[in-house]
């Protein structure tokens, strides 16, 4: 007998008709009592399972039993159902496995709040045998931040936020964990012959899994088509993620040189090494460095003179140059006169592009960094060199409103303008556009100042606050919150400001600072009205010339003082800072401080004031 003969005489076709259509009006039946909740989910997913493995268990029964008369089962049929219900049964328990993990997650991401469309670009690794490509992986890097940072529906890290976890070990759901975010995108760029491979991941920030994985072949050299094939292949995984069309434009870079590009990716670089150096305390190693990138940017600026990016990043490093030579150095003239190099490079680059974010920045942070060190010849041209980098700072975020640094800038400026709701705008928005801005702890310190000198007392602590939870090694928010104790902002509770200063002691390597706290005790004391122990406290804060040789604790207890009830010490303490400094003023943002309050009114004060 014939195999169709076989089949026809044990009649498998009748037998599997009649499980097909059973086990689908069977399986529609469930989704119908899932449908009114009377089973819960996964009931369908163990009877799609039951329902796949019968197929083969149906057919192993037609063929054993399907001819007319009675058969018994034999030890091949019984060996092969058992193998279907045991593989049956495994299938079952993965099923379960997996959706109990997904409610996990799913449990996870509603508690924080984290959704997949926020996403973290990870550093792409170099794994070129000599580390060749990192500029190249840097730079794709780079590139797709910007690019992904500009889709409305994204929530993208920026790249000071990743740039911590660069070259780390870290596991990715705890990278995921530490920025908040539900997706993570990783890549590697790698030789391949005279191509490169480059390597894209999806991980789900929960779990730390990989997603989707896509692996791209282009030209070495061609980094500009680089940028758009990875972001063309980011953008098609991210749709499957979440579900819409999700399309990152081709981002040309202002060039169309692949030279130009590269030199100016492989200074970036550089530039990191430099400010490496520079936080380990070696300005010039670190001045030596900018020195490589900036022959590089030379290049760059040959290879493409009508690109705007070089000559702007010429004048950025210039800029860092500046600072190195006044903060790391002291040498105040020669950051002048690099100072002047970064301006013409500066001037260059917007005569290529007025309206270049960038070069606008670098040229209003220049000027500023003059103001800054007082190089000026003269209080008018202080005052001009001020106005023109507030100009050329306000117009780059006019250029371009995402630009947290410069809005960090500026609020730095108007801090020097007594302007404080200025520095609360510009703080709050450099905030908002990058919470890891490199000088996110200040930028914090900031908002609460600018709200304190307000009154704004519940603002001015909630950036305490944000600061303590992002920043708990900086002494700064235990010292803030011990300001806020001797306001009305919160009742006085001596206990809690010796927690605080414990925190400040041991935090702060300023014998200044240490000081200044324990007159902010001293001030929480005369809240609570323990004169004779606030006392004592005050005494032990008072600063030494070594220590405060400008008199600066002098003015600071009398402003505790006066803000907690001891007005004459105040007064008196004012007459002794005043007279050693004739030139300062009480002034705060072209008004009096709150703190002076107790003090209106007093005909001694008013005499201070007036002299």
């Amino acid at each position: 007998m014939n195999l169709l003969a076989e089949i026809k005489e044990r009649r498998l076709l009748p037998f599997m008709g009649a499980y097909m259509v059973s086990g689908f009006v069977a399986l529609e039946g469930v989704d119908q009592l899932i449908s009114n909740e009377l089973l819960p989910a996964i009931a369908y997913r163990i009877a799609l399972v039951i329902y796949l493995f019968g197929i083969p268990g149906s057919l192993s029964i037609a063929w054993f039993h399907g001819a007319k008369g009675r058969q018994q089962a034999t030890k091949p049929e019984i060996i092969i159902q058992v193998i279907l219900a045991v593989l049956a049964l495994a299938t079952v328990w993965l099923v379960v496995r997996d959706h109990r993990e997904e409610a996990r997650l799913a449990e996870m991401a509603a508690a924080t709040g984290i959704e997949a469309s926020s996403i973290a670009v990870l550093y792409f690794e170099d794994l070129s045998p000599n580390g060749d490509l990192e500029y190249v992986a840097d730079g794709l890097t780079e590139s797709l931040i910007e690019q992904m940072s500009e889709v409305r529906s994204l929530d993208v890290v920026s790249r000071n936020g990743v740039a911590p976890y660069r070259g780390t070990d870290v596991a990715p759901d705890s990278v995921a964990r530490a920025l908040e975010v539900g997706s993570l995108i990783r890549g590697s760029v790698e030789p391949d012959g005279e191509d490169l491979r480059i390597t894209v991941r999806l991980v789900d920030g929960l779990s730390g899994a990989d997603i989707e994985r896509s692996v791209l072949e282009i030209p070495a050299g061609q980094f500009l088509d680089a940028q758009d094939s990875v972001a063309d292949n980011v953008g098609r995984i991210l749709r499957r993620r979440l579900g819409e069309e999700i399309r990152l434009r081709e981002r040309r870079e202002g060039t169309s040189s692949d030279e130009a590009w590269s030199q100016v990716q492989r200074s970036e670089l550089i530039l990191q090494q430099a400010e490496d150096l520079a936080d380990s305390g070696d300005a010039e190693a670190a001045i030596g460095r900018l020195a490589l990138a900036d022959s590089l940017l030379v290049l760059a600026e040959a290879a493409d003179p009508g690109w705007v990016r070089p000559p702007a990043r010429r004048a950025h490093e210039s800029f860092r140059e500046a600072f190195f030579l006044a903060n790391g150095l002291g040498e105040f003239d020669r950051a002048g006169e690099v100072i002047g190099i970064g301006l013409e490079h500066a001037d260059r680059a917007l005569a290529i592009d007025p309206r270049d974010a960038d070069a606008l920045e670098q040229r209003g942070s220049l000027k500023y960094l003059y103001f800054l060190l007082d190089l000026t010849a003269d209080a008018d041209e202080s005052a001009r060199t001020l106005d023109e980098a507030q100009a050329d700072l306000e117009a780059a975020v006019d250029a371009d409103p995402t630009r947290a640094s410069v809005y960090s800038i500026l609020s730095h400026l108007y801090v020097n303008r007594g302007d404080n709701v200025s520095v609360i705008l510009t703080a709050r928005r450099a905030y908002e556009e990058d919470a890891y801005l490199e000088d996110a702890d200040r930028i914090l310190r900031r908002l609460f100042w600018a709200h304190y000198n307000l009154e704004q007392l519940r603002d001015a602590r909630a950036w305490c606050d944000e600061g303590a939870s992002r920043f708990p090694d900086n002494y700064h928010f235990a010292e803030c919150r011990l300001w806020l104790m001797i306001s009305s902002a919160e009742d006085p509770d001596a206990d809690a400001a010796w927690e605080q200063y414990a925190r400040l002691d041991a935090l702060s390597p300023d014998e200044y600072e240490r000081h200044l706290g324990r007159l902010l005790v001293a001030g929480v004391l005369m809240r609570e009205g323990m004169r004779d122990s606030a006392s004592v406290v005050f005494a032990s804060g008072q600063g030494t010339a070594e220590i405060d040789p400008l008199q600066e604790l002098v003015l600071q207890e009398a402003a505790i003082r006066s803000a907690t009830g001891d007005p004459d010490r105040a007064v008196e303490l004012l007459r002794v800072y005043l007279a050693a400094d004739p030139n300062a003023s009480l002034d705060s943002g072209g008004g009096l401080h709150w703190w002076w309050r107790s003090l209106a009114g007093r005909q001694d004060f008013q005499a201070l004031i007036d002299r």
